[in-house]
């Protein structure tokens, strides 16, 4: 499968996202400490310090909470997809996660919006998270 965009680079600490992603999963770190989410993906919860977390999938459900429509070329690569919106979603399981990543559905974005993420697979390796508005 041939993808002309930038890719993002899976690290050692985001592995676990990116192949919940390609099984069509929004996985996160959750502290086995405190029981609090973590993202970015990282080794020591901010909140309690415990190195302990365990990878498990969120519902993938949340809302808008702010987003810009972008009408820019700023790479060829993106010239015949805009205009195209990029929302802020604050995430059901614990609204200070901020999630970015594309509005898809042909619905304009709006504060608070219910939204879920839908997966897209781009290469064999990487799969992208966007938005959907929810029903």
């Amino acid at each position: 499968m041939a993808y002309d965009k930038p890719l993002p680079f899976p690290d050692r600490d985001s592995i676990p996202f990116w192949e919940g992603a390609r099984a069509g999963e929004l996985r996160l770190q959750r502290c086995d400490g405190c029981g609090r989410w973590r993202w970015p993906p990282r080794a020591v919860c901010g909140d309690c310090r415990s190195f302990e977390s365990t990878w498990r999938a969120t519902r993938g459900c949340g809302r808008v909470v702010s987003w810009i429509r972008n009408h820019q070329i700023f790479m060829p690569a993106y010239r015949d997809e805009v205009p195209y919106s990029v929302v802020q979603v604050a995430l059901e399981e614990q609204p200070d996660i901020a999630f970015f990543g594309r509005l898809v559905g042909g619905t304009e974005p709006a504060d608070g919006l219910p939204v879920r993420a839908v997966f897209a697979p781009v290469t064999e390796e990487v799969t992208l998270v966007h938005w959907e508005p929810a029903d």
